[in-house]
This record gives C-alpha cells, structure tokens and sequence, in this order.
C-alpha cells in the first residue's frame, strides 16, 4: 500500500538553516516542514522509516566535487531518485552582535564550506575550524558570544541564531553551486524524466565501469558519468546519465548486464514539484 505523504516533513542532514534545508524549500515550496537529520544515510533512513516524505541530500559542489559518505547513504533504504536542485552557495560569516569582520580570528564551518572559501579565508589571515554541521557550529557561536570566533554559513543561519552577516557573498569563484537529489520512498510515484540514476557493485575491477560506459553511450545515452559517486570503499557505485526517449530503465538494464545494479529512478533537471503533485 502506497504511504500517504502530504503532511510528512521533509528530511534534510543539517540542523536548521542548512544549505539542505534551502534547497527543499526551492524544491517543494515554503510550507511543507524539514526534519534534520544528522547525516545523509540517517535523513534515508527516515525516509524509510516513514518519518519524512522525502529526502534532499547534497551530492556535489561545483568547487569541492562529490560529498563524502553520500553514496553509503543511497544503500540505506529502497529508495528512488526524483528530482534534483541546483542551489547557487552565497556563504556568510556570521558573527555575534558587535562582532566585527576584521577583529575574527577563527572561522568555524563545514570542510566543503572551508574548502570552497579557502584562498578568501587565508587572504584574511583566519585561522579555521571544521564542524561537521553548521547549524550547531552556528547554535554554539551564539551561545558562547564569542566575538573573536566567525561561522561560515548561510544568511539564513543568522535568522535562526540572531548572528549578524559580517560578510556575505563569500567563495572562491562566483559560479559557486551545489546539487542536490531529492529521494523518494520506491513505488510511491510514477515519475518520468530524461535523467536517470543506477546503482551498480560490488564492483570487482575498474574495467567494469569502462564497459558500462560504453555499452550506455551505444544505447544512445548521453551525459554518461560512470562513476558518479562512489562508497568509500572503492566498491559500489552511482551512475548516471541522459536518455529522453523513455528507454531509460531498459537501457540500464542492458548495459549493467549481470553486473550487480538497481536502477533508481527518472526525473526532470530543474523541476520542482506543483502542490499536491507528490500525492
């Protein structure tokens, strides 16, 4: 029996006023809640469990690359992929009341954030402290009204926390963008699309991936990327590519061949979902 949705959250990893939360915003709108979660594989999990209608896990940045630990997060539930978000990063420092930019002298965010600001920040001289979620990077700033100690986050942390912006719009290039995938629980819905996402592993020797490749671009697909993400393991893998004619799942299938794989799903690139559409 198909889950009703309509008045689950949606699971984001973050705390409050995360880059996850704004992207579901964008996708679903601004009335449907977030859950935080702690991690990627832990927003799936809820997912799975029933606690949230769907899940928006980061996936690559166009500075840093792909996200450590989201691929193991895809194996933690039978999910689908649905959709996904391009959200341009305009990171903040943020600061206590009073605080002034120049008199900082540490800067506390996530290792994508820090690595995606990284000649700005030494141009400043700040020495730097990783947080694996900003949210309480930002929660602890405020309680500690430290004024020598910066967050690198978004402006929306500075609502939640009552920090002030010391400066805003900072990054190491301007095209600064991450993307995200929205994630469904399998057989909820019947979402077609041009873009479509495999699982494929355990993967024995790096050939195998080559041949996928090409058997999927001799079935006419496009935009190939084989691997896409992989598990820290070296092992399993996400692939994904192009194919509008609708032969999306069976061209996976006949390239995978028997190499272990499960498809994930199609979607539409830059298409959020219309009230009510999810049900």
């Amino acid at each position: 029996m198909v889950r009703q949705t309509k008045n689950l959250p949606i699971a984001v990893p973050g705390a409050r006023g995360a880059y996850s939360q704004l992207a579901a915003r964008r996708f679903f709108g601004e009335n449907r809640p977030a859950l935080s979660c702690g991690t990627a594989a832990e927003a799936v999990r809820a997912l799975a469990l029933g606690k949230a209608s769907h899940a928006v896990l980061p996936v690559e940045n166009s500075i840093t690359g792909a996200f450590a630990g989201v691929a193991e997060a895809f194996f933690e539930g039978d999910i689908a992929v649905v959709g996904e978000i391009l959200l341009p990063i305009r990171h903040c420092v943020l600061g206590n009341p009073g605080s002034r930019l120049e008199e900082l002298s540490v800067i506390t965010g996530h290792p994508s954030s820090i690595a995606q600001c990284r000649d700005w920040i030494a141009s400043w001289g700040f020495a730097t402290r990783v947080s694996n979620d900003t949210g309480d990077a930002a929660r602890e700033l405020a309680a500690s009204g430290d004024p020598a100690l910066g967050v690198l986050g978004s402006r929306e942390l500075a609502h939640t926390y009552a920090l002030e912006v010391l400066a805003e719009g900072v990054s190491d290039r301007a095209d600064n963008r991450t993307r995200f995938l929205v994630l469904a629980e399998r057989g909820s819905q019947a979402v077609e699309g041009s873009r479509h996402a495999v699982q494929v592993g355990p993967v024995t020797t790096p050939r195998v991936l080559k041949t996928l490749r090409i058997q999927l671009e001799s079935l006419g697909a496009s935009r190939v990327r084989v691997p896409f993400l992989g598990s820290e393991d070296g092992t399993r893998f996400l692939i994904e590519f192009d194919q509008p004619d609708g032969r999306g799942s069976s061209a996976a299938s006949r390239a995978c061949g028997n190499l272990p794989h499960r498809y994930l799903g199609a979607w539409t690139p830059g298409r959020p979902f219309l009230n009510g559409s999810e049900d």
